[in-house]
């Protein structure tokens, strides 16, 4: 029972993090070939001083390919290791760069491997590590913040980014 107790509050994450995933994989498998090459839309509205220039299948894939990058980062917090400061700016145009012919079938792919593979990770982080503040490079966060701002938060931020496009 303790070991159940100690993580109930990361299977939420989890379970969270698990829901808007599959609506996020619900979204991009109803998307017709001509809404995949639309270009995203600022939504709600600008981040990191970006505009919002890459196609939705750009978008999609950017927000698979990061996944297990964002549980990495917490994972380092976890154990207490600082956080390398990122140009997101230069990622952000060499990752649209080298997968502008990103297809569907391979967004979704990702999608079922992270689903696989990162639900188990954030389920195990234990709920008494959740409420430690650590220092990052965009100031001090806890492992709670960075579940729900930056793994549960990109996706949301950027599903939004594809809804206003195709919409």
């Amino acid at each position: 029972m303790g070991v159940m107790k100690s993580q109930a509050r990361a299977a939420t994450y989890a379970d969270d993090w698990l829901e808007r995933h599959k609506e996020f994989a619900d979204l991009i498998s109803s998307l017709s070939e001509e809404q995949w090459h639309l270009v995203g839309k600022n939504y709600p509205n600008r981040i990191n001083d970006e505009d919002e220039r890459r196609s939705v299948g750009v978008i999609a894939h950017h927000v698979v390919a990061n996944e297990e990058f964002i549980v990495d980062r917490i994972y380092l917090m976890l154990e207490g290791k600082p956080l390398p400061a990122m140009d997101f700016r230069d990622i952000n145009a060499r990752h649209s760069a080298n997968h502008a012919g990103a297809t569907r079938d391979e967004v979704l792919s990702l999608l079922r491997t992270n689903e696989d593979r990162l639900t188990p990770r954030i389920r195990s982080i234990p709920d008494d590590a959740l409420d430690v503040v650590h220092e990052t490079p965009a100031g001090p966060a806890t492992i709670a913040q960075r579940l729900e701002r930056v793994l549960i938060g990109h996706m949301q931020m950027h599903r939004g980014s594809i809804e206003a496009a195709v919409s």
